[in-house]
């Protein structure tokens, strides 16, 4: 049994964002005792033999012994007030923090809006209760998941199981007959079959690709998508009340075929969920604002009205305009809070490892980089500058993967050996790289210690098996992925390290992926390391990455002033 009282601070200094502390006595039990001492602000009271926690922290605490007997008392000064908002009735099964009460009832009141918070910050967890809640006051039928990113399905099931007493389905599941029966994902028609006979199961998740699945193309801007239109059959019949689309920043093109077959569902509320919707310019909000209702322009006048056009034929985006509408517009029709803001969360520290390469690696570096600028007129023109330089980038990573005489990596050794430090105080590593060849070259380095492992290559229903061994077994103190396949929509707060042993060229990626560890759950400071190598593109891309970083900063939080992307060829080659 745990119990835990709310009062004023004794040890423990008030803050900003936590002006009360949850005291806890509980009989003794060593996992509870090493949770506490992995809060940042905490202090053992042996008069009382309590620990003095951050009343922060308390939602966390509970939600972590959900299985244990836990008493909670005193007034929970901003919670009760927020709470006593909600239907009398309405039970949540796991305690939320301040902010995502305030979440769900922001969703009540509004039909559909973008939920925009800050990575971290449980957006998962408020639209879930939020569904719920609908059901229970609207007598809502079923809520849809449609995930942007296909691994995310599982990890729904998972969070819905947690965080709710419903059941759910991802559309197609189909059991094998042959015995030990497995969980397979079915075909196409599988899904459509499923959607015509609805599971008994409250919450329905698929993947956006499986929308434009099974399409027919009738004329050369036309299609049909049988299984988005029996989705929509379903919202007219009052079937699916709500559908939320998570990770909804991966779609960005209204015109491809999966744009096209989310854009033919016009549910009562829809919802986009993402903690970066602006990966780049403002071009990319234009898909989850028409979706919506709160854009009803067409591409071609909404890009036209935010961007200066020039360039060949004024063709290309050379600026952006009328940026103070568009802030305006997500002030009204998006609910964004930032970490700092609500959660007193240990900060992030970020470490710049530089390495210098050894003669063979900086001279295959050397032979690449002169091969591009020999055909750097081709590369100015190209329609995608910056993915001929993925070999310079594999260059200066892992040489093995551009030769088979040269493969030493002076990113690899410093690698192997701040891993073994990581492990040796017992702390745990999340290692990403964009390339799967660069992760499996890693998972060799590194197959000593067991470690989990996700790419795209990966199905997704071994996905969570990795993630939860990650999470919970104390012996794999490592998990490697592709910032593609593990950047985006899954937990990984038991990591106190993440490393990055390349670059992505977005900003808003690496933030999303440094959140998997910096996230409600974090038990301490999160380290996140960058491994540069020294007099290469490398210290390029460093700059850049933060100089794009600016414009999303600009509309979605208005931190910074704006400022444009630095993307010259030749300045990656000089």
């Amino acid at each position: 049994m745990i119990s835990i009282t709310i009062n004023k601070p004794q040890k423990l200094k008030p803050t900003p964002l936590c002006t009360q502390s949850g005291f806890v006595s509980f009989t003794y039990d060593s996992e509870i005792v090493e949770y506490l001492k992995n809060i940042t602000h905490r202090v053992y009271l042996a008069d009382t033999k309590t620990w003095e926690i951050p009343a922060s922290a308390i939602p966390a605490l509970c939600n972590q012994f959900i299985e244990h007997d836990i008493t909670l008392t005193g007034e929970w000064e901003i919670e009760k007030q927020i709470i006593s908002e909600l239907p009398e009735n309405f039970k949540f099964k796991t305690v939320p923090f301040n902010h995502q009460v305030e979440g769900v009832l922001y969703g009540m009141e509004h039909s559909s809006f973008l939920l925009g918070d800050d990575q971290g910050l449980g957006k998962t967890k408020q639209l879930i209760d939020l569904a719920v809640l609908r059901k229970q006051t609207e007598g809502m039928k079923h809520c849809l998941i449609v995930c942007g990113v296909n691994g995310n399905k599982y990890n729904w099931v998972d969070e819905v199981k947690k965080h709710s007493y419903e059941e759910s389905w991802v559309l197609g599941t189909r059991f094998t007959k042959r015995k030990p029966v497995k969980m397979v994902e079915g075909s196409a028609q599988d899904k459509l079959d499923d959607l015509k006979n609805l599971p008994d199961a409250f919450f329905i998740i698929t993947n956006i690709e499986t929308l434009r699945a099974l399409s027919v193309r009738k004329t050369k801007a036309k299609y049909t998508f049988p299984i988005a239109e029996r989705i929509q059959k379903l919202v007219d019949m009052g079937e699916i009340g709500l559908v939320a689309f998570d990770e909804a920043h991966k779609a960005k093109n209204p015109t491809s075929q999966q744009g096209m077959a989310l854009l033919s569902i016009s549910p009562t509320y829809a919802i986009p969920m993402s903690g970066t919707f602006l990966m780049n310019n403002p071009l990319d909000l234009y898909f989850p604002l028409y979706w919506t209702g709160y854009e009803t322009h067409s591409f071609w006048q909404y890009k036209q009205h935010y961007c200066v056009m020039g360039g060949y034929s004024g063709q290309d985006v050379v600026g952006y305009k009328n940026l103070h509408e568009l802030r305006e517009l997500l002030d009204k029709v998006m609910l964004r809070r930032l970490k700092q803001d609500v959660l007193d969360l240990p900060p992030k520290v970020h470490v710049i490892e530089y390495v210098e390469m050894s003669v063979m690696q900086k001279k295959i570096y050397d032979e690449v980089q002169m091969d591009l600028r020999r055909n750097i007129d081709k590369l100015r023109i190209s329609h995608d500058p910056l993915s001929q330089l993925i070999r310079l980038r594999q260059a200066t990573g892992y040489p093995g993967i551009l030769s088979t005489i040269v493969t030493e990596s002076a990113k690899l050794d410093r690698m192997v050996e701040m891993v073994e430090e990581i492990v040796d105080v017992d702390q745990k590593v999340i290692i990403y790289s964009q390339w799967e060849q660069m992760t499996l070259k890693v998972r060799e380095l590194l197959s000593k210690y067991n470690p989990g492992y996700i790419t795209g290559n990966v199905a997704a229903e071994d996905r969570m098996a990795q993630i939860k061994r990650f999470q919970e077994d104390p012996k794999c103190h490592i998990i490697i992925g592709t910032i593609g396949a593990m950047g985006t929509g899954i937990t990984l707060s038991a990591a106190s390290n993440v490393m990055f042993l390349d670059e992505p060229w977005n900003r808003a990626l690496k933030d999303q992926a440094e959140d998997r560890a910096h996230r409600i759950g974090t038990k301490g400071t999160v380290r996140v390391i960058t491994l540069i190598t020294k007099n290469t593109i490398d210290e390029k891309i460093l700059n850049i990455v933060y100089q794009k970083g600016k414009m999303a900063d600009l509309l979605v939080d208005g931190k910074v002033e704006s400022g444009k992307a630095a993307q010259l060829i030749d300045y990656m080659l000089s």
